[in-house]
Order: C-alpha cells, then sequence, then structure tokens
C-alpha cells in the first residue's frame, strides 16, 4: 500500500480548563479557527565521552524534557484570553470571580461582560493553565497499525500573546506555550461545541489614542475626538516571561513524569503595541518626543491610553444584550520608537512602538464563565 502523507484537514487542536495544576482534563472548549500549530518536545541529550576510551561517545542519555509550541488562529471568542492574561475579574470583590451581566439595569441576560487583566495577578498556585490536545485522525483507530497520533499536552501555560491585524485581514492570534508533560494516544478527538461567529475582521476595528480614563463602558462617541485615522496595521503583545524549573529530587507530583518541568511560572509581565500608520500630520513624532507641540526630546513625557476596539454588534457602552465586542486598552502608554519613512511614488509610513503599564481585554459575549 502507497503511504499518503498526511494533512492539516485531518488535524484537530481542543483544549480545556485545568482545575487543578498539569491534571489532565478534558478537552472540549474550542480555540477559533486554528491556522498553524507546531508543538516542539527536547529530550536534551546528554552525550558522554570518558578518558582511555576513543573519539566517539561512549553514551548518550536522555536529560531534562522540554515542551514548547506555537499557533495561531482567527478570534472568534474570548475564551482563551483568561489563559493570556490570567484572570477574569468583572467586580473587585475576588480575583478571577468571572464576568458579570453586561446590563447594569438588571442582573439578567445573555450578554456577559468580561474584565481580564484590572486585578491583581493570581498568585503561582492559582494561576490558570490548561490541557491542550493536538490530533492527528487517519483512521478509526480501531487497528494496532493505525496511523492516529494524538497528543495531549498537560500544565500548559501561554508564555506570549500577540493580537494582530491587517487591511483585509481576521483579527489573528499568534499564542507562544510552555507544558510540563505529553501523553500520546491514538484515540479520535474531543468533541467540542465550536464558535459560529465570524472571526473578527479589519473593518470592525477602531483605534484611538486618549488622555481620558477609559472603560469597558466607555462610549465610542466620547472618544471620537481621539480617533487615530489611517492605521493600517497593529499589533499588541502580553509577555508572561515563563520560567520553567526542574529539580535533582524528581517527581513530587502524581501528575509529573520523571524528566518533566516540576513547575511553570509566569514572572513579570511585559506589554507592547505595534501601530503602522501613514503619515499625516506631525502630531505622533510629537507624543514620541514627550508631548504635543514639542520641539525636542522632553524630560518628561506624557502618558496616553491605546485602546483598540473591534465591535460586531451593537454599541460599547448601550448595555444593550445584543451588543458583542472585544476592547483592548493599553494604560500610561509612552511611545519607544518612531519610524517616518517613505520612498518616491510610495505613500509616507509612520510606524510607532508603545509601552505601557498593563493592558485591560473587555469582552462582551454570551458565555458566562472562561473558567469551566
Amino acid at each position: 500500500m502507497i503511504t499518503i502523507p498526511a494533512t492539516g484537514y485531518s488535524e484537530s487542536v481542543r483544549w480545556g480548563n485545568e482545575q487543578t495544576y498539569s491534571k489532565s482534563t478534558t478537552c472540549n472548549r474550542d480555540i477559533g479557527a486554528v491556522q498553524s500549530i507546531s508543538p516542539s518536545e527536547k529530550n536534551n541529550l546528554i552525550k558522554i565521552r570518558t578518558l582511555g576510551g576513543n573519539r566517539d561517545y561512549k553514551t548518550v542519555i536522555p536529560g531534562k524534557f522540554e515542551i514548547s509550541g506555537a499557533m495561531e488562529y482567527y478570534f472568534q471568542g474570548g475564551d482563551f484570553l483568561r489563559q493570556c492574561i490570567g484572570e477574569d475579574t468583572a467586580t473587585t470583590a475576588t480575583v478571577d470571580s468571572g464576568p458579570r451581566y453586561y446590563s447594569d439595569a438588571a442582573s439578567t441576560g445573555t450578554a456577559y461582560l468580561h474584565v481580564l487583566g484590572s486585578a491583581n495577578s493570581p498568585g503561582v498556585n492559582a494561576y490558570p493553565s490548561f490541557t491542550l490536545e493536538f490530533t492527528d485522525y487517519e483512521d478509526s483507530g480501531a487497528l494496532t497499525t493505525t496511523a492516529n497520533l494524538q497528543r495531549t499536552y498537560t500544565g500548559c501555560r501561554v508564555n506570549n500573546l500577540t493580537i494582530s491585524a491587517g487591511i483585509d485581514e481576521p483579527l489573528k492570534c499568534a499564542v507562544d506555550w510552555m507544558a510540563k508533560r505529553v501523553i500520546v494516544s491514538t484515540g479520535a478527538a474531543e468533541s467540542v461545541t465550536e464558535y459560529t461567529a465570524d472571526p473578527y475582521v479589519f473593518y470592525e476595528g477602531y483605534v484611538f489614542l486618549t488622555s481620558g480614563a477609559v472603560t469597558g463602558v466607555t462610549t465610542q462617541a466620547a472618544l471620537h475626538v481621539d480617533a487615530l485615522c489611517l492605521v493600517n496595521n497593529f499589533s499588541l503583545t502580553v509577555n508572561n516571561n515563563l520560567e520553567a524549573g526542574w529539580y535533582i529530587a524528581g517527581t513530587c507530583s502524581a501528575y509529573d513524569s520523571a524528566r518533566a518541568a516540576k513547575f511553570i511560572i509566569p514572572k513579570g509581565r511585559d506589554y507592547s503595541v505595534k501601530l503602522g500608520l501613514h503619515y499625516s500630520t506631525k502630531d505622533m513624532y510629537q507624543r514620541f518626543l514627550g508631548a504635543i507641540g514639542a520641539t525636542t526630546d522632553q524630560s518628561s513625557m506624557d502618558k496616553s491610553q491605546v485602546v483598540l476596539d473591534f465591535v460586531r454588534t451593537g454599541t460599547i457602552g448601550d448595555s444593550a444584550s445584543t451588543s458583542r465586542y472585544l476592547r483592548m486598552v493599553m494604560s500610561s502608554a509612552t511611545f519607544d520608537d518612531i519610524a517616518i519613512n517613505g520612498a518616491p511614488e510610495d505613500l509616507v509610513g509612520n510606524d510607532v512602538t508603545v509601552f505601557g503599564k498593563k493592558v485591560t481585554f473587555y469582552v462582551v459575549d454570551d458565555t458566562s464563565s472562561y473558567k469551566s
């Protein structure tokens, strides 16, 4: 029989919220329209030579087992954002308490406001983790000769998230992650309820740069005078700076394997936004110098809020149960670098990079919990 290469059409990606760190859970949640995934496992082989031997190795033995990966998907819903930020806290009573009803007038309805990044990050033991299932499903799996390969990664945590959009493109998420353990089987992919809404797309987007305070219900009308036009593309990055650790003591948890990392912990977060615009006025350059009206670099710099909106239905701030949107707010943002460049017959480009104190995500959808 001729061996046929596997194709991406026979592959699937699922995930699930772990209730106990690194304990495998059912992968019954959809990520979105996955465009690529590239898990990577490494044995870190230890190569040994010896006195009295020859120029070849005496032996090669396995070292620490490392797992990392990357995936890209089009953004259809906000469920996975909690894994990237660490908590969903729409009220201040309890960190990671979940969303609230979008309508302030009544605690009912089908629209929920999720607020991610507003509260203190949970401690290491409470920080969310997930199980990731990556299945190459080639046949029924009934025979020992099955070509199926299902890899289930446990103890996964997100290292980097980049959300980006450009002209004639859907809103895209690129995620780098690390995991503690992989379990191999030949089973079929877990059944999930897939998103039915289309991915957010570039013409649903709005970009604002304002000195005022912005929340999840600040109307776009209130931000209108601070709108940035001529935006060609943007990318927002959150870096959790994960660190993995091993110990001589070996496995102290029933959910670890012998050579697996014993912990993967988030350290200090970094945030950045990159904006690609066409040049129209000198305002952006003056902001880069420190303030509107500046004629040279300033000893202090004005802080701004960068607001990235994507509105599918309804209007931000109207509390209607039909509203569905994503808002990303970088607070206390300052310009790090700027490039204004052009060439004959080209429109003049104006690219900037902004660093901020923190980023808060506001999502209105029909999902009552990102934790289950």
